[in-house]
């Protein structure tokens, strides 16, 4: 029988296949609903289910191992709560624009399922960089930051609360975008140095947007105000250094520079997450704690012998060692039994990784 998703119980099984907005069923026949799978369902606006009560059910009650997606492949889960995600966030920035106020219950509605999918599935999570376009680069760049805030606050045994707090950190960071001039987003050629001093000005927007709302944080807030400073001195606004930085702001920080080097925007091409890797380590050394920029390593650094990769000069190989001190630059041997060291080879890098 049909049940309301508002009164679906754990336990209940699923009699027909939950149909997305693609070929892919959301949850596969059978599957013993969980908790999880309840709140997934509300986040894709399904309606009601046809499912069999637990006590009439010839399955087991026990939860099912599967995926919460059914037996619907992770990478098409992934793409589809994505986008989905995206375009709510993408309606919020036009409200912003529109003159309305940020309403934190609902940020929190939009990011928490992607968000909860993202920390149990985070070999996905290195994905959401080739789904940002150029053309609306200002909402993937709010919602990759976001997800990649809160699993590098994961990374950093941070507890819930706070995790989620990183994710609702990076999504409204650059909210105070939405009061900047459209001709200035969409500005195709390098900015003049009055308009980039009005870029800069972002932050302090952004803090103000969010500084009276309840359900946020102080530290998520300051990370707000401050995701633009570094350890050095040379960010803004307030040119900030040391430990007066808050460690949620460089986290929102360095997955806000990481995201933005990797991805292509009007006046840049992308630059390949492992070569992205080197640049933070080597061109922005003390900018950021090395904790923070371990957290955000270990969640793109998932190299392993045997792994097929393809160079920058268009080759491919397989990884045959990774030295621990240079995980970025391990050793490749190709088809004809050639062996290539990266460490010695820097103009190589790796451009492509084995899709898992």
């Amino acid at each position: 029988m049909y049940v309301s998703v508002e009164k679906l119980q754990v336990g209940f099984c699923v009699k027909e296949s939950v149909m997305g907005e693609t070929n892919y069923p959301l949850i596969a026949s059978n599957t013993i609903l969980t908790e999880q799978h309840i709140r997934f369902l509300k986040a894709f606006s399904i309606q009601s289910v046809d499912v069999v009560i637990e006590e009439d059910s010839p399955l087991s009650p026990f939860p099912s191992p599967s995926l919460p997606f059914g037996e619907r492949p992770a990478i098409e889960a992934m793409e589809q709560i994505y986008f989905k995600t995206l375009k709510k966030v993408k309606a919020e920035f036009q409200r912003w624009q529109s003159g309305m106020n940020v309403e934190i219950a609902r940020i929190r509605t939009i990011i928490l399922p992607i968000l909860e999918y993202t920390l149990q599935h985070p070999d996905q999570m290195t994905r959401i960089f080739s789904y940002s376009k150029k053309d609306e680069y200002l909402y993937h760049h709010a919602l990759s930051v976001s997800l990649l805030s809160g699993m590098m606050a994961s990374k950093l045994n941070e507890d819930k609360g706070l995790i989620v707090q990183a994710a609702l950190s990076g999504l409204l960071a650059d909210c105070g975008m939405s009061k900047m001039t459209m001709s200035l987003l969409a500005k195709k050629t390098a900015l003049t140095e009055k308009e980039y001093k009005e870029i800069q000005n972002h932050p302090i927007v952004s803090y103000k947007m969010v500084k009276d709302l309840t359900l946020l944080k102080p530290e998520a807030k300051l990370a707000i105000y401050q995701h633009h400073e570094r350890l050095d001195g040379s960010g803004y606004p307030a040119g900030t250094k040391g430990d007066k930085i808050h460690t949620l702001a460089q986290v929102v920080g360095l997955a806000d520079t990481y995201h933005a080097l990797t991805t292509e925007r009007v006046f840049k091409p992308r630059m390949p997450l492992f070569k992205a890797v080197e640049v933070i380590q080597q061109d922005l050394f003390g900018q950021f704690a090395f904790p923070v920029m371990e957290a955000l390593f270990s969640l793109i650094i998932e190299l392993s012998p045997g792994m097929n990769v393809q160079l920058s000069d268009g080759r491919q190989g397989k990884i045959l060692f990774i030295q621990p001190d240079n995980k970025t630059r391990p050793l490749i041997q190709f088809a004809g039994g050639e062996v290539m060291d990266l460490t010695k080879n820097r103009d190589l890098y790796i451009e492509e990784v084995e899709e898992k």
